[in-house]
């Protein structure tokens, strides 16, 4: 088989071929962390506004 004159093409397309695909495996890792931080982040946001926010134990006043 590597007396095929297109071998060299055939092993560079498969070599291409992973290498995009481990760029978008990469990348999606990333998003995710990143997106599931500024989740974090945001419902931590939301507790300390919760938190802060004036308590009024009489409702009809």
């Amino acid at each position: 088989m590597s007396h095929d004159p297109h071998f060299g093409f055939v092993i560079a397309a498969y070599v291409l071929a992973l290498a995009i695909v481990a760029a978008m495996v990469v990348t999606i890792i990333t998003d995710y962390l990143n997106l599931k931080r500024a989740l974090l982040s945001l419902a931590a946001q939301e507790k300390d506004q919760a938190l802060d926010a004036p308590r009024n134990p009489d409702p009809e006043s």
